[in-house]
């Protein structure tokens, strides 16, 4: 029989929560997966962003090389413009094996549209402008999964327009649709090599975790998290049997998860030590009538509007979320008085340099490296007024996270928050603050779950190691392994190294 490899990939797991409540008997799944295999906690990348991960573990390459630094890319012109999976710049695991005849099935899988065209089938995740035919591959496969399972359910489970209450049933719904539709395609469709992605976790994890850790007696909400992690258990069982036992299987997550401890201002951080500088203060109104007209119409038309005119419209407005928010973090920058500004989600410090940045004045060489030497003085000298601790770990230049021709486009530095447990904040609301609640970006309730940089790995099938614990594994080992574990050759470009510790044999099985 010829070798399958089959990766059931998490939003942002954790064995913090995975190990007790396998051992407590919540994860019947996932436990019997640990106990009969290998796994350990794998090693993400700094910053923990979306595109950047999932770049790596689907290419083996690290973003120096694969291009995706996070949600946007920045146009030599200064604008930020949102990105899909075609900003990689690095060919896909499953572009590498359908070139060599080896059919692959990926369906749901972040920063997978436009669809490739490959031997096999793919069906686009969170980067899809919506729910139609241009999200798969084959075209009418889209039309396939519609009329057996009705309308596809492509981003139910994110919280725009949705209500807290929503949740207490959503997440088992949502994660048994999306089973459904996994299991037909992976029984039903010629495959070697897939993936299917569940969201589930991450979205219970960033908007419910404070409910989880300070629960009371009768919450409603305190078991959401718990029920996110059961429900891809459930689902995990229904397709380890559409696999069958002689595929080796995979679960894994892109990044870890914990408690958010604060939000973070950081160009208020900047303006403070003098990096950054405004204009003249225009009212703080019209800058929050701009950010709340924005997401009160899109809750609208996303609660209001049928699914397929909804995800059409958004379509159009394109790329409508990232230039409000670019508008509200940088319209009122004085930028000949700007040194360092900041933009994302996790720690990016861009450098306005001149030559390069269309308002640039701080000069190349000795200046830029002065800049850098400052900034990285005054984060690591910032802390937590609630605890009186450091909230940097380290601040990082971006040559000592990346390599490659793509460097040119990663931030300047990166801030590492301690713990990973500070947010900055996308559009730079509450400004005159430099720790605050973290921002209702989406909901009438906080975001209170972050990431961490411990993501999970487990396997079990033919030729892997029962019973066996790893800790070296990184996101950019899981391209050549599951290579490997197909009996294929790793091609030399790949930065990631065959996991040999996981399997019972260091030699390559059989094709």
């Amino acid at each position: 029989m010829r070798k399958r490899v089959f990766v059931v990939a998490l939003g942002e797991s954790t064995f913090d929560l995975i190990e007790p409540w396998a051992a407590a008997g919540h994860l019947p799944v996932l436990a019997s997966l640990m106990r009969g295999g290998t796994h350990g906690r794998m090693r993400s990348q700094v910053p923990l962003m979306t595109p950047q991960l999932w770049g790596s573990i689907v290419t083996g390459r690290t973003p120096g090389h694969h291009g995706a630094f996070d949600f946007w890319q920045r146009s030599p012109k200064g604008a930020f413009h949102a990105i899909d999976g075609s900003a990689l710049r690095c060919p896909t695991l499953w572009e590498m094996l359908s070139r060599r005849g080896v059919p692959c099935g990926i369906v749901n899988l972040p920063f997978t549209y436009p669809p490739a065209a490959i031997d096999g089938f793919v069906i686009a995740g969170e980067d899809a402008p919506g729910a139609h035919r241009s999200i798969a591959h084959p075209p009418e496969l889209y039309d396939e999964i519609t009329e057996k399972f009705g309308r596809y359910r492509l981003k139910d489970i994110f919280p725009g327009g949705r209500q807290k209450t929503d949740y207490l049933t959503l997440i088992d719904e949502d994660v048994a649709a999306q089973t459904e539709v996994f299991e037909h395609l992976f029984r039903t469709r010629p495959w070697r090599f897939g993936m299917a992605f569940f969201s589930a976790t991450a979205i219970a994890q960033h908007y419910f975790w404070r409910d989880m850790a300070e629960a009371t007696p009768g919450d409603p909400f305190a078991d959401v998290v718990l029920t996110a992690y059961r429900a891809v258990d459930r689902a995990l069982g229904r397709l380890l049997e559409a696999v069958g036992p002689d595929t080796t299987v995979f679960v894994i997550s892109d990044c870890g998860a914990g408690p958010l401890r604060s939000g973070v201002q950081i160009n208020t951080i900047l303006e403070q030590h003098g990096f950054l500088a405004r204009k003249a203060a225009k009212p703080k109104a019209g800058r929050r009538l701009v950010a709340g007209a924005r997401k009160q119409a899109q809750a609208l038309l996303q609660r209001h509007l049928p699914d397929r005119l909804y995800y059409q419209v958004n379509h159009r407005l394109g790329g409508l979320k990232t230039k409000v928010q670019s508008y509200l973090a940088q319209s009122d920058l004085d930028w000949p008085r700007t040194q360092v500004f900041s933009r994302g989600k996790e720690g990016d410090l861009f450098v306005n340099l001149k030559g390069r940045d269309p308002h640039g004045i701080v000069e190349p060489g000795a200046d830029y490296e002065a800049v850098r030497d400052r900034l990285s003085e005054t984060f690591m000298a910032l802390r937590d007024p609630s605890t009186g601790e450091p909230a940097v770990e380290r601040v990082y230049r971006r040559e000592e996270l990346f390599q490659g021709p793509m460097l040119e486009h990663a931030p300047d530095m990166v801030v590492l928050w301690k713990d990973t447990a500070y947010m900055p904040s996308e559009d730079d609301r509450n400004r005159d603050q430099v720790f605050v609640e973290r921002w209702r970006e989406y909901m009438n309730w906080p975001t209170s779950g972050s990431h961490r940089v411990d993501a999970v790995l487990i396997a079990k099938g033919p030729g892997v190691a029962e019973g066996r614990t790893i800790m070296t594994a990184r996101l950019i080992d899981l391209a050549p392994t599951w290579l490997h574990a197909l009996g294929q050759d790793v091609p030399a470009e790949l930065e990631g190294r065959v996991m040999q510790e996981l399997f019972t044999a260091a030699t390559v099985p059989a094709a």
